[in-house]
């Protein structure tokens, strides 16, 4: 165990006593007795060395050591066992001269246990084995590491020892060229959420297909990031749906060719060319909580309320007049409070909580019910009323200080809306119609209620920069529903051949309905317009279509509208919809269907209808491969095999034009650990598998070489203890696999780090409090962290400089004494004999960590303060 900086300095300054006094003959006695040693044994002994002395020819010589002996026999009687780690103790005549007296005795217990008896009569005291123990035997190894270096280091005490730094010859993500997307390009995660591929990174989870299975759509981490220059981009355009995507030229595509899924360069693909896309994206979501509480404008502090007030600021020792200056009101406003004779308005009871250090929600939940002005029940959860209330706000609404107000032409809905969140708000909302511009207006007036939007959705702006918000995408599918029937509502209208559509002039918040409906396995496409009918805008209008079938019955199944007018318009359009559909087909080619079919001895004669299909002339729709082909089949388990690749939740979508446009433009790109990602609702590689197998086969060419740098350093060293690794991303845990078997068991924490090089070494130590709780350096480290923190947040909680911590010392206002292990002795000596006296904590703080430097560069002299000191 090592050594506190406290024992070190006492031991240093026991050993400096002793090592100053010299024997004129072997005349210095020193007793070592181990840690569990019999004490009568050692006395015993010690009576035998005294006959032996009374032999020593040298009167003088004689007369001091039966002396020594003598004094060391009392003093260890006064123990009534052998201390815990044993017992050194010293006796002799230390007299600077020859015919005098000076008779002492010493002893001290080691912070260390003693493991060999001694006792030895010399010229000076023995103290080699105490100077021994503040020497730090026990190591801890320390790896951090990514991809392009690698740092192996020793923990010994508090000091970090660098031995070998080594870099990779793993070529960089730039170097590969950048395959890449333009910034706003929308990554679907795994949570739900639809966010700009220049905001998501590890530890991100996107939604990524198993190209090379089943085709299933899982969940996959995010293991690296980078951006790049690129002068070109191609905006690839598909129809069928409508989608679009703009990637560098090199940025690799899945491709849905006659031999099957195949990888493409940007520069390789062709028009004609079929992309794949997920015909439905499965997301768990999440209840979402508000924290609805604190948005109300007063409150009726109840009986326990009013108790805590007081009892909290009793604790902080205020009076009601000083709590009144902190928090900007009077002492009568902090009465009528504690005594409940008043209500609460929201801003200066959030002062008061937070002066008092109360959790302010926490508080307003337990301890208050709303006072309101204008009735309103605020919803707790995002559920899916309040969600349809968005979708409709986003579509059409507006928000002011105290309301809301929405904006409908069909009267009908107008009042459906009114009564429905009347009834869900618990309020009466203002109802008009205003015939100058022909629109019906419902005014939700509630403060309340625009806080609870503005704070709890802030993603819900101006229209032109609204976002369907992260809590709605990241809730179950019923309130993702809500939100969309909501917004299609207010934008959306029936056309009576075409189907669904919702125009607005919002290009992400299209995108991200186009994607959104996805997870109900509505395709749609998404069209942009130069919106010439508007005189009074030049901006385009974004238009959302649903025109196939099936997707228009998904719709009005999990959808669909509050309009009487626009259901049946529904209706209709979809009744005169063909079942044949352009856009789900099958993703597998015909040529494969048919090698399956013909290996299970059917005849081709069987599908009159679908032979262009079998020669890959044509697509298939799935409805009519159900039709046509599933019904002949009779084989349980081709049919099984059939219907599986049938139900393959990927689509082919066939690209319709290719544009190049020249244009330096920053680009970015993600690495998934499944190697692909669902972007713009496409599904893209996200690495050329050339250049991925040329950085693997570095990569894994450096993990050998730092495996071996760290087996000469660690393995077969006794004093190892445990090792310690860390690095940026899962690198690490691939590392791991390269260590020797010996050295892999003595790995104890693995840490995911922000560095490498020393900072990561920092870094390392940081994070592995919890394993090296029982170190010095971590309690060292952890009482600096207290100072530091305070001196940033209650700076009147510390003081540091000679004088100010003496004047507190003096005050009896030091909690805990910090002094730097570079202080004189005498200067430590005078600040612990005044800290003794305060039963103040002394804490010998060595600069062999940061935190005891940056002690050092503060004077070498600190404290941490009982209470707040003034020393202005």
């Amino acid at each position: 165990m090592a050594l506190t900086a406290k024992q070190k300095h006492d031991m240093k300054k026991f050993i400096k006593e002793l090592e100053s006094y010299r024997g004129s003959h072997t005349e210095l006695v020193s007793v070592y007795i181990p840690a569990a040693y019999d004490m009568n044994k050692v006395i015993n002994h010690l009576f035998q060395e005294q006959g032996t002395a009374s032999n020593i020819k040298s009167a003088s010589t004689r007369k001091n050591v039966i002396d020594a002996l003598e004094r060391m026999i009392q003093h260890l009687r006064l123990f009534k066992r052998t201390p815990e780690n044993g017992l050194a103790a010293f006796a002799g005549n230390v007299a600077s001269r020859d015919g005098r007296h000076d008779l002492r005795v010493w002893s001290v217990e080691p912070p260390v246990p003693v493991k060999t008896r001694i006792y030895r009569c010399d010229k000076q005291f023995l103290l080699d084995i105490l100077g021994d123990m503040m020497d730090v035997k026990e190591l801890y190894g320390m790896i951090v590491m990514d991809r392009r270096e690698g740092t192996v280091a020793f923990l010994k005490g508090k000091t970090i020892i660098p031995l070998v730094k080594s870099t990779s010859n793993v070529p960089g993500k730039t170097r590969a060229g950048g395959q890449c997307l333009i910034p706003d390009s929308l990554v679907q995660l795994s949570n739900g959420s639809l966010n700009k591929i220049e905001t998501v990174h590890n530890p991100h989870i996107v939604k990524s297909v198993m190209v090379k299975s089943d085709f299933s759509i899982q969940d996959s981490n995010i293991t690296d990031k980078w951006d790049v220059k690129k002068s070109e981009i191609y905006k690839i355009i598909t129809k069928n749906p409508r989608l679009e995507i703009q990637s560098s030229k090199d940025h690799a595509f899945f491709v849905a060719a006659p031999e099957g899924i195949i990888e493409k360069a940007a520069e390789e693909l062709k028009e004609g060319n079929f992309l794949i896309m997920p015909e439905k994206i499965d997301i768990k979501g999440k209840r979402q909580k508000l924290t609805s509480e604190k948005y109300y404008n007063s409150f009726i502090i109840n009986k326990g309320g009013q108790e805590l007030l007081k009892q909290k600021r009793l604790e902080k020792k205020l009076l009601q007049k000083q709590l009144a200056e902190k928090t900007g009101m009077t002492q009568t406003a902090m009465s009528v409070y504690e005594l409940g004779k008043r209500n609460a308005r929201r801003k200066p009871l959030k002062k008061i909580c937070a002066v008092l250090d109360i959790d302010f929600e926490d508080f307003l939940k337990k301890h208050t019910t709303p006072r309101l002005y204008r009735p309103i029940t605020l919803p707790e959860e995002l559920n899916e009323e309040f969600a349809q209330f968005l979708g409709y706000y986003v579509g059409d609404g507006c928000i002011e200080t105290d309301r809301i107000t929405l904006f409908e032409q069909d009267k009908q809905v107008a009042l459906h809306y009114k009564e429905k969140f009347d009834n869900f708000f618990k309020m009466s909302s203002s109802y008009k119609f205003r015939k100058s511009k022909n629109y019906h207006q419902i005014r939700f007036t509630s403060r309340p209620l625009v806080r609870l939007i503005e704070n709890e959705f802030p993603e819900l702006k101006k229209s032109s920069d609204s976002e369907i918000p992260e809590k709605i995408l990241q809730s179950k599918d019923s309130v993702v529903a809500a939100f969309l029937r909501g917004l299609f509502d207010a934008e959306g209208y029936v056309h009576k051949k075409r189907g669904i559509g919702l125009g607005i002039n919002n290009k992400k918040l299209a995108q991200q309905v186009q994607l959104a409906l996805l997870r109900f396995s509505i395709i749609s496409s998404l069209h942009e317009y130069d919106n010439r009918a508007n005189k009074y805008s030049n901006n385009p209008r974004y238009t959302i279509d649903i025109t196939e079938k099936k997707s228009l019955e998904l719709f009005k199944t999990n959808m669909n509208f509050s309009s009487y007018a626009k259901i049946k318009k529904l209706v209709s359009v979809t009744s005169n919809k063909s079942d044949m559909s352009r856009v789900r087909q099958t993703v597998v080619p015909g040529r494969k269907i048919r090698e399956l079919i013909e290996k299970a001895g059917y005849n081709l004669e069987l599908f009159p209808k679908v032979s262009n299909f079998f020669v890959n002339k044509r697509m298939m729709s799935k409805q009519t491969f159900k039709n046509s082909i599933l019904p002949n089949i009779k084989n349980k388990q081709l049919y099984a095999q059939l219907n599986n690749i049938c139900n393959y939740p990927v689509l082919p979508v066939k690209i319709n034009k290719i544009e190049k446009i020249h244009k330096k433009t920053e680009m970015i790109d993600i690495s998934v650990k499944s190697r692909n990602f669902i972007a713009n609702g496409v599904i893209v590689h996200n690495s050329a598998h050339r250049f991925e197998r040329l950085r693997e086969g570095a990569a894994k060419d450096f993990f050998n070489r730092l495996a071996e740098h760290v087996k000469k350093e660690f393995f077969g060293n006794p004093n190892l203890k445990g090792v310690l690794l860390g690095g940026p991303g899962p690198t690490k845990y691939d590392f791991m696999e390269h260590l020797q078997t010996d050295i892999k068991n003595k790995v104890i924490a693995v840490k995911d780090l922000s560095y490498t090089g020393e900072f990561g070494l920092q870094e390392l130590l940081d994070k592995c409090d919890d394993v090296l709780a029982k170190e010095d350096v971590m309690a060292e480290k952890k009482v600096m962290a207290k100072f530091f923190d305070l001196l940033a947040k209650q700076p009147g909680k510390v003081s540091y400089g000679e004088n100010e911590v003496m004047g507190a010392l003096q005050m009896g206002a030091v909690d805990t004494l910090l002094l730097s292990e570079e202080l004189d002795d005498k200067k430590i000596e005078d600040f612990e004999e005044k800290a003794r006296n305060f039963g103040t904590a002394i804490e010998i703080i060595s600069t062999e960590t940061r935190e005891g430097v940056q002690l050092r560069n503060l004077g070498k002299i600190a404290a941490i303060l009982r209470y707040e000191v003034n020393f202005a």
